[in-house]
């Protein structure tokens, strides 16, 4: 059995949905579960929505679900020629705004949107994208059912603060199993929402957008799945960004440790929280390219399995802010609880820490919210510094603990192309080295650092 994933950009239109479904109807797989994100650009449309009915001019949202319900007519006419099931999907379509405008509406009135209501919300663009894929697909007279995830853990809280508790996602998986596996023994090929439910605090407070990744990592443990396959818009996970390195070449196989520092550290491709239950069960996980479903992808495995190279790829992240905290007396016991304690009160996540007898460092991403709140808290104890406009790249893999040499060459190739160094970091289980430089130098460090350890620019 197979977990197939597909995100916004094999969902953007009529066109890349008829092509994800010829990849579903092909696939050299019998049983297979399929998971979808929204189509392109509907999830920042209903956001958008959500914000309308808070704000001065509550009456927006209607126009964003006009767009929506517009955008999904237009494909259903495209995708879906038998009659009955046009009609189908016209009435769920229309039946599916018409409830979210009701919801917003009553949002106009209590003026805000809790994380619970923004569940809600976001949920249509997979319930819509997923109801239109198996339309399309039965108008092709394949066996598929629409499966929405939706309520699926609803009553798994008692209440809005219930903490899942360490059986959570047993339970989970065992109810997801009992509703999918049946369908599977009859030849049926599910075709599920990537959203898998309203809990505590909101699913993308927990999980982030990228939630349907996780999403099928839980159907492939739910399921005994061979292989998680996420079907999107490269062939894998690159050495580094095609957009600034032409020539960059796809991984063949990296380890999940490797895969979760390269997520963590910038890349795109998968979702971090993907890989957990997969390296739990020891399935493999392959990123596909819906464009050209041809190519083998990037497998990732428990292990891994070196590269010719002294690492497998180079990420970089921009708009990076870097923040030093002085303190006479930064050794003391509880001086790094007590800075982490106020990043955290502030819901700021860092990326890179370096310490020093009396200072430390670190980085966030720019333009936080909160970010003013905790530096005049900080300031009341600290000497703060901060500094904009910085980027991190960082190079990543298991082979950076059998090669000498690797972060010296490193260092070098950046100082060749006189790129200065603000800080560096190495990560604990030493497969990533990471460095902040000038966001203006950002492209060229990547350039530089690929012809030095790829030999092509």
């Amino acid at each position: 059995m197979f977990s197939l994933k597909f995100g916004g950009t094999s969902m953007g239109n009529a066109e890349a949905i008829a092509q994800t479904a010829e990849i579903i109807i092909s696939h050299p797989e019998k049983h297979k579960v399929v998971i979808v994100s929204a189509m392109s650009g509907v999830t920042d449309l209903l956001i958008s929505a959500a914000e309308c009915a808070t704000q001065i001019n509550k009456v927006c949202y209607k126009n964003y679900l006009q767009q929506i319900e517009e955008k999904h007519i237009t494909a259903l006419g495209e995708l879906v020629k038998n009659t009955d099931l046009y009609t189908e999907g016209e009435n769920f379509i229309k039946s599916k705004i018409s409830g979210l405008s009701g919801f917003l509406h009553a949002l106009t009135v209590i003026g805000e949107v809790s994380p619970r209501s923004n569940d809600e919300i976001i949920s249509l663009g997979e319930i819509l994208s997923a109801k239109l894929l198996s339309l399309h697909v039965k108008d092709r007279n394949e066996k598929t059912e629409f499966i929405s995830l939706e309520n699926i853990v609803s009553d798994m809280f008692e209440h809005e603060h219930t903490k899942a508790d360490k059986h959570f996602f047993e339970c989970f998986s065992h109810k997801l199993g009992k509703l999918l596996t049946p369908l599977l023994e009859e030849n049926i090929t599910p075709i599920c929402t990537g959203f898998f439910g309203k809990i505590p605090g909101g699913i993308v407070n927990a999980v982030g957008r990228g939630y349907s990744d996780f999403t099928a990592a839980l159907v492939g443990k739910a399921c005994n799945a061979t292989e998680i396959q996420i079907w999107t818009d490269v062939s894998g996970i690159l050495s580094t960004d095609p957009r600034i390195v032409k020539d960059a070449h796809v991984i063949d196989e990296l380890s999940f440790n490797e895969a979760t520092e390269l997520a963590n550290l910038g890349a795109k491709v998968i979702h971090p929280q993907t890989i957990w239950p997969a390296v739990k069960n020891d399935i493999v996980v392959r990123i596909k390219n819906t464009m050209a479903p041809n190519d083998m992808g990037t497998a990732i495995t428990k292990l891994g399995k070196n590269s010719n190279h002294s690492f497998k790829s180079i990420t970089v992240q921009k708009n990076i802010t870097v923040l030093t905290i002085r303190s006479s007396n930064m050794s003391e016991s509880g001086i790094l609880i007590d800075l982490f304690q106020n990043f955290a009160l502030y819901n700021i996540s860092i990326d890179l820490v370096s310490t020093s007898e009396s200072s430390i460092s670190v980085t966030i991403q720019d333009g936080h919210r909160n970010l003013s709140q905790l530096i005049t808290k900080l300031e009341k104890t600290y000497v703060v510094e901060i500094v904009h406009n910085k980027s991190i790249i960082a190079i990543v893999g298991n082979e950076m603990l059998h090669n000498m040499g690797v972060a010296g060459r490193f260092f070098s190739a950046l100082a060749n192309a006189k790129i200065n160094i603000k800080m560096i970091s190495q990560g604990a289980n030493e497969s990533n080295i990471s460095a902040v430089i000038a966001g203006k130098d950002a492209n060229n460090a990547v350039k530089v650092v690929h012809t030095e350890f790829f030999h092509t620019a």
